[in-house]
């Protein structure tokens, strides 16, 4: 293990020691607090003020600018962490995470001291991007920034945006207006204390997250000054583009937490409810659900994993691995998640009694991750638009990454080197650097030295890999070569499967040791899983007892070696 993975293991040991049990009332952060606040929509003051007590708003700011951001594999972490415990708390901080990732792509030294020392205070930010009228559609914002003697003049109204009311900060997308009349799209970073004119538009009542300010802002003629422009030399909504390639991963973070906690609560009444004189836990179809579920949890978090590392390692390709990632890991841990309310019964339903209520609670949260930093469509859209280019060069000779056993050894990783937009890309230019490793891996099979059940696994992927590529460019010559026609999205849902299934094929390479990913049986679970998941899949004796081993051993569900608060 690398110095900079030791530390890494070591800050997520110690912000979940910080934390204390969930479970516990005695505890800052729990789960009968959180069922309550949300009960009563409750915004979640005290959580965030708890989370500022122990550093948690210094992982947003980086280093150079006196926090502790080094590695966004940390973030994803502490984030996956807390979300464990309250989503309402995670996605609150985390929004102001997202309204920070322009500045620091974009922004100018000014700018970055500026929100630097919002958020070491503890002062919530967020991304004001979308309107009632356009949704997603970021290109056909309306609301405007005309250039004025003393700034600019805003006009209009940004639309179901979280922290806008309780946020002291605000990063927005607006429409500059020359006065020539030329109009171009830009951001400004807004500290809100500095404005008049503008109102604020109340809290709107959602299903999940029912503590979030989930809010809005209306400007009136409002005055900004002329150092809120953020300026840069690509379009200013390059920099926005750029900047949900990171929190897109990132909010995998939110998933897995809701997955740990829901899948535990589940295992937990399976092996201590007896029905007919005998445990929940001993009869199959719950055995397959639970086994399935924690599988499933192992798969997320690798493609999580591998496409945060992505950022250090190949950051212009991160619009696929981004978009995959968000799409991919929100949607299984719902999938999965259905599974277990099955297991759980009645339960799963309740508000209160059972675990406090918080499987609910996790599971109304957690449909809103597929939802913000664009929805799954969104997110299925702009993987269509780079499958033909893709598939055209994955089929020519494909190549291994330089650095693909750093990126993939559980047991190393390294930090980015510098964080700006000159990094990123607003496409991959049919670079995909993970799957051409994956085939440039089992371009002569005889190198692999797996076991006969796991290279089994292997060949099927790398054929299903060749076998979409030659779909896709056929697609071309068809009617339905269109990006948004539903033969397109097909195939990039079928592309996020293929990268979830080539990310555990790299780990389990990469990680021979592993305790788990070193074991045959479980590494051949997993591929088996995500390459044809039906009623059908069973799981090995060995994934039955790891899960087993890391809930007796109070241990995160997880690759990783981290211990839960006691």
């Amino acid at each position: 293990m690398n110095e900079h993975n030791n530390a890494f293991i070591h800050a997520a040991q110690h912000l979940e020691n910080n934390l204390g049990d969930p479970t516990q009332d005695t505890s800052a952060i729990n789960f009968a607090r959180s069922v309550a606040i949300d009960e009563q929509q409750e915004f979640p003051r005290e959580y965030l003020s708890h989370l500022h007590s122990l550093n948690y708003f210094d992982r947003f700011v980086p280093r150079s600018l006196g926090g502790t951001l080094s590695d966004f594999s940390e973030l994803l972490m502490a984030c996956r962490l807390v979300s464990r415990r309250d989503l309402n708390a995670a996605i609150a901080s985390g929004q102001t995470m997202l309204g920070a990732l322009p500045v620091w792509l974009c922004g100018n030294d000014t700018q970055k001291e500026l929100l630097s020392s919002h958020i070491l205070q503890g002062h919530l930010g967020c991304l004001a991007l979308t309107e009632k009228k356009h949704g997603s559609n970021l290109l056909a914002s309306e609301v405007t920034a005309t250039v004025d003697q003393d700034g600019y003049r805003l006009n209009g109204e940004k639309w179901l945006i979280n922290n806008a009311t309780q946020g002291h900060t605000m990063t927005l997308l607006v429409r500059k207006i020359e006065p020539n009349g030329r109009e171009s799209l830009v951001v400004m970073l807004l500290d809100k204390a500095k404005l008049s004119d503008y109102g604020n538009i109340e809290k709107i009542a959602t299903h999940g997250i029912r503590c979030a300010d989930i809010s809005g802002i209306r400007f009136h003629n409002t005055l900004v000054a002329k150092d809120c422009l953020i300026e840069t030399t690509e379009p200013g909504i390059f920099g926005v583009l750029k900047a949900l390639q990171v929190s897109r991963i990132l909010c995998a973070g939110f998933s897995l937490g809701a997955f740990d906690t829901c899948l535990r609560v589940t295992y937990e009444f399976a092996q201590n409810r007896a029905l007919y004189q005998k445990t929940v836990l001993s009869m199959p179809t719950v055995q397959q659900g639970l086994g399935r579920s924690f599988a499933k949890l192992l798969l997320a978090e690798m493609l999580a994993t591998a496409s945060i590392r992505a950022v250090s390692h190949a950051s212009r390709s991160l619009s696929m691995y981004s978009a995959a990632c968000k799409y991919w890991v929100p949607r299984q841990t719902e999938l999965a998640l259905d599974e277990l309310k099955v297991i759980l019964g009645a339960r799963y339903y309740l508000r209160e009694e059972h675990c406090s209520g918080i499987f609910q609670k996790m599971l109304r949260d957690n449909a809103v991750v597929s939802l913000f930093d664009g929805s799954s469509q969104v997110n299925l859209g702009l993987i269509s638009a780079q499958t033909n280019a893709i598939s055209a060069q994955l089929l020519k000779t494909p190549s291994c990454h330089e650095e693909l056993s750093l990126w993939f050894r559980l047991d190393e990783s390294k930090p980015f080197a510098a964080f700006d937009q000159q990094q990123f890309a607003v496409n991959n230019a049919g670079q995909d650097p993970i799957l051409s490793a994956f085939l440039a891996r089992f371009c002569d099979s005889s190198q692999n030295h797996l076991p006969p059940s796991v290279m089994t696994q292997c060949l099927i992927l790398k054929q299903r890999i060749l076998s979409w590529c030659d779909d896709v460019q056929t697609l071309q010559q068809t009617e339905q070569n269109e990006p948004t026609s539903v033969v397109r999205f097909n195939k990039a849902k079928q592309y996020t499967t293929l990268l979830s299934a080539a990310c555990c094929a790299l780990f389990i390479i990469h990680n021979e040791t592993h305790p788990l990913l070193g074991n045959a049986d479980i590494a051949t679970d997993l591929l088996s899983l995500v390459l044809n998941d039906d009623d059908m899949w069973l799981p090995s004796k060995a994934l039955l007892e790891a899960l087993d081993d890391q809930n007796q051993q109070h241990k995160l569900f997880s690759l990783f070696p981290i211990s839960l608060a006691k």
